[in-house]
């Protein structure tokens, strides 16, 4: 949801001496800010230094409520007569399923006070542009209490410079989004100041774009959870035997370091490059995603690692039918069963992105943990991180269509739409339907021309670049001139791959040390799973337990408007209702349980409105829980390790 604090209506401050900066307000309050983020602290000292010989960015005013206001540009940040009182009035908009607010702008502190005032966990992110702004605002109040709340956080451009550009000190207005993840948002409101929003028009419209974005990706992440997640966990509770069995990718850190590697995606441009793929592998390391498997084996060529991520059967069709001996498999633990019996020379586990499975591999150790953007690519290329190969180049990823073209074409995509077609119902049907079934749009492609593409991979592509901007991230290059323009990964040629020495026996040697290495799952093995199974069934029915008496509890609290009109006191009611609450929060398996659970806005509605209205919304919260933990114990009991299946078979 979207809103918007507005500046503050005119009139005239009501005392002949406004507030004047003062700087020793300014030190106590970056002396309590050091406290947390010594940085953004060093950042605005200097900032006020810099500029304390200009003129200040804005004008102290004093309110009829002896309040200190300002202007910026003219305009006030909050109203000339009771600041607390709007902030408070405004932060009353902000529904109560939300977990954090953006906030346009600091203004003078009295927004994010009043947010932060409704508790409940509520956390807040300021964005300010410019780093002189915040520090002149401080030096206007004491705001050490608000500094020093660990809910509190902020994003701050830099100063412009004589080129209209922001100095490298400041973030970009991007860097909201690494701040929302670090916060651990998932619904979030938007809060702007007007002013400050006029101010630097082009940075807050990038914070608003890149947060906008950020909130899409949640979107189609609850949808997708909405669609797979039963499928998710009853994958992983299948592939239990998997997880004491499997080595995980954190024995392979590092061993390619500065070695090139090629990350083969299943895009339109992989067919470019699938011809000169035996020269390729004699002078990269091969890093295969599922869906590219079929097309590289019609070249005769085998990857030295293959990712599979994706629990769904269909995607299992991508590879059912076939082998490749020498690759090592790549897999997690809540894929598709069926995958841990394809022949490859090796299997490693990845951790897994689910709670049950981080639950279970925190009783028995983690596998190594490798990125997920929405696509099996995001994932390959994070394994070339963790191998700290470099540089890395992609081959078939697109994240569009160019030419109009949707998948290799020797892929199951490709393949099947061929031979599906028919006179009524052709393959180019399927092909039209790929094209604008997501939200089609045009963007700027490697090449400077346009590629037509969709919101979809468009994340995928942020994905890329939220993490290619880290010091840290592995040189990347895309070998698809046609492909969706990535900030971050510059374009190669394949004359430029083809031209590097061979490397061949050099990985090869690696690889076979990789394995030889690896050994098995670790101390875990298929007892010590088995043992963390039944720990986390017993947390899961204690929960489940508590659960469901919290629910017979508020179907007879339901009683209490009754009972409050005849006069009579439901303060032990609640009370009880509250324990069960406390019982709950207090819980081992709350992640777990909590990862089926719809969005608190869709069971809460947009907040209870009376008593009744309450209780109900918690009663349905409660049998949510319940049912949720019931569902994970059921698949934990029906498991590999419990019912003694071999490891693999079909779900």
């Amino acid at each position: 949801m979207m809103a918007g604090f507005p500046a503050g209506p005119g009139g005239p401050a009501t005392s002949p001496l406004p507030p004047a900066p003062d700087l020793a307000l300014l030190e106590a309050n970056l002396a309590a800010l050091a406290e947390r983020q010594p940085g953004l602290a060093d950042l605005l000292r200097g900032a006020s230094a810099t500029t304390g010989a200009a003129a200040p960015l804005l004008r102290p005013l004093r309110t009829s409520s002896g309040l200190v206001t300002a202007t910026l540009g003219g305009l006030h940040l909050h109203s000339a007569h009771d600041p607390a009182t709007e902030a408070a009035r405004l932060s009353a908009s902000v529904p109560p399923a939300v977990d954090s607010v953006v906030l346009l702008g600091f203004g003078l502190g009295y927004q994010a006070e009043a947010l932060l005032a409704r508790g409940r966990g509520l956390k807040v992110l300021v964005c300010v542009a410019e780093p002189a702004l915040l520090a002149e605002a401080l030096s206007l109040r004491d705001l050490r209490d608000l500094l020093s709340r660990e809910e509190l956080g902020f994003v701050v451009g830099g100063a412009r410079g004589a080129d209209g550009s922001d100095h490298a000190d400041g973030a970009d207005p991007g860097a909201v989004v690494p701040a929302l993840d670090a916060m651990g948002s998932s619904l979030f409101s938007i809060l702007a100041n007007r002013a400050e929003e006029k101010f630097r028009p082009e940075w807050y419209a990038g914070v608003r774009a890149a947060a906008e974005r950020y909130a899409s990706k949640e979107t189609i992440n609850g949808n997708t959870l909405k669609r797979f997640g039963r499928l998710w966990v009853r994958n992983l509770a299948h592939n239990m035997g998997e997880l004491g069995r499997l080595p995980g990718v954190a024995r392979l850190e590092g061993r390619f370091a500065g070695m090139p590697a090629l990350v083969l995606g299943a895009g339109p441009s992989l067919d470019e490059v699938l011809p000169h793929l035996q020269e390729l592998k004699e002078r990269c390391l091969l890093i295969a995603v599922d869906t590219s498997l079929r097309s590289i084996l019609r070249e005769g060529v085998e990857p030295d690692f293959l990712v599979v991520v994706d629990p769904q059967y269909w995607n299992w069709r991508h590879l059912e039918g076939l082998s490749s001996p020498s690759s090592i498999l790549v897999s997690e633990s809540a894929s598709w069963p069926a995958v841990f019996r394809f022949g490859s020379r090796a299997a490693f586990l990845c951790s897994s992105l689910f709670p049950l499975g981080r639950a279970i591999e925190a009783r028995t150790g983690a596998k190594g943990k490798l990125g997920a953007g929405g696509s099996v690519t995001t994932t390959a290329w994070d394994l070339g991180r963790l191998l700290r190969a470099a540089p890395l180049y992609m081959a078939g990823l697109d994240l569009g269509f160019p030419r109009g073209a949707t998948h290799a074409r020797a892929s199951l995509f490709e393949q099947r739409a061929i031979s599906g077609g028919r006179r009524l119902a052709p393959a180019e049907a399927s092909h039209a339907a790929a094209l604008f079934s997501g939200g089609p749009m045009w963007a700027p492609a490697n090449d400077g021309e346009k590629i037509r593409t969709d919101k979809r991979m468009t994340l995928y592509a942020w994905w890329f670049e939220s993490r290619l901007c880290h010091a840290e991230a592995p040189a990347t290059r895309n070998l698809s001139s046609h492909g969706l323009a990535i900030p971050g990964m510059g374009l190669a040629s394949l004359d430029e791959v083809l031209a590097l020495p061979p490397r061949r026996a050099e990985i090869d040697a690696i690889l076979d040390a990789a394995v030889r290495d690896a050994g098995d799952g670790g101390a875990a093995g298929s007892a010590g799973m088995a043992a963390a199974a039944e720990g986390l069934s017993a947390l899961l029915s204690e929960l489940a337990a508590t659960a469901e008496k919290a629910t017979r509890a508020a179907e007879e609290a339901a009683q209490a408007r009754r009972d409050l009109a005849a006069g009579r006191d439901i303060s032990a009611r609640m009370a009880r209702l509250d324990g069960f609450d406390r019982e709950l929060l207090a819980g081992g398996a709350n992640e777990v349980v909590g990862f089926l659970l719809p969005p608190l806005s869709e069971i809460m509605g947009e907040g209870a409105k009376s008593l009744d209205e309450g209780l109900r919304c918690s009663e349905a919260l409660y049998s949510r829980v319940a049912e949720s933990a019931l569902f994970h114990i059921k698949k934990l009991e029906d498991s590999d390790l419990s019912k003694g299946r071999s490891a693999g078979s079909d779900a």
